[in-house]
């Protein structure tokens, strides 16, 4: 009998790695989305809408292999989007995201490690991080290969050039909220004109931190500032921010942000600004339901995508 409990503790020991890696899990989300009012110029025009959005993440364990499905119908499973992520090691301080549509498009970006000056390259950005986040991180990317991990990291940025990463956005480990140890003290970072892939733009983007709490984010260049991001309120794990983006001088985005940083919930209001046709579009965003559970595979068929619908409804 004594043997046997060895052999058992022995076995748990060498393989918990490898089946927790094989261990499946579903995640969905239903988010509401509200159009309150929409003008051009003086005029208030009729536009009032209300749209739920599904995101379905299906993951194995470690996050290392994501695939997310999308869609705004909940009665036809073919009309659901889905995006393939995976994050391998490709160096002992390289690391590549592979991200694959449904269509077969592609995109593959370069994440590698700078351990003399604490930094981590990320396709066109570069983010300076303190010793305790920096080395958080190496052990959640270079050893775990935690996708969600880099999304917090990056989580302002998800609507910068870089393919389908917003659709990670519920993701999102939160860990740079939770632990007051961990600094993003700044980033450097190249944007190309959503237009004219000719204008590039270089970007400082500044962080500071009160009472070990992220307060505040500002990204500016000599004559212009693209993002800014201020803290509101902080309190009972829930945690509020004003919000302020500006692409290309083309649109412009000014909302409120409060978010949980134990759970999945999430909630926006604010005014979307189209300069060229002079459109403000009032709105608000909220996540309603979240449901977690777990999988025997990353792939779902259409019955199965429908019955993770079914409990969000």
């Amino acid at each position: 009998m004594y043997l046997r409990k060895i052999i058992k503790y022995i076995f748990i020991f060498l393989f918990q790695p490898f089946l927790l890696s094989q261990s499946y899990y579903n995640l969905g989300i239903a988010e509401n989305y509200q159009v309150k009012e929409v003008r051009a110029g003086d005029k208030t025009l009729k536009e009032k809408y209300n749209k739920t959005f599904y995101y379905i993440y299906t993951y194995v364990y470690t996050k290392e292999k994501v695939k997310v499905y999308t869609t705004s119908s909940s009665d036809q499973a073919d009309s659901f989007a889905y995006t393939n992520y995976k994050l391998s090691k490709i160096a002992n301080d390289k690391l590549l995201l592979e991200i694959v549509g449904a269509d077969n498009e592609s995109r593959k970006l370069d994440i590698s490690f700078i351990d003399n000056n604490q930094s981590i390259n990320i396709d066109k950005s570069t983010f300076f991080l303190n010793q305790a986040y920096f080395s958080y991180l190496k052990k959640e990317l270079l050893d775990n290969r935690n996708i969600s991990e880099l999304i917090d990291l990056i989580d302002d940025f998800l609507e910068e050039d870089i393919f389908k990463l917003e659709n990670l956005k519920y993701l999102n480990s939160k860990s740079k909220y939770k632990y007051k140890k961990f600094r993003i003290l700044n980033v450097k970072m190249t944007t190309i004109n959503s237009q004219n892939e000719n204008i590039k733009s270089d970007w400082i983007i500044s962080y500071t931190y009160k009472n070990g709490i992220l307060f505040s984010v500002e990204q500016k260049s000599k004559d212009e500032t693209r993002f800014t991001k201020q803290l509101i309120k902080n309190r009972n794990n829930l945690v509020s921010y004003k919000v302020y983006r500006e692409i290309d001088e083309r649109f412009s985005d000014d909302k409120k942000i409060t978010f949980d940083i134990k759970q999945n919930k999430y909630s926006e209001i604010g005014t979307y600004i189209q300069s060229g046709v002079n459109k403000e579009t009032d709105y608000e965003k909220a996540i309603y339901k979240s449901v977690t559970f777990p999988a025997t595979k990353v792939e779902l068929d259409k019955n199965e995508i429908i019955k993770v619908i079914s409990k969000l409804k």
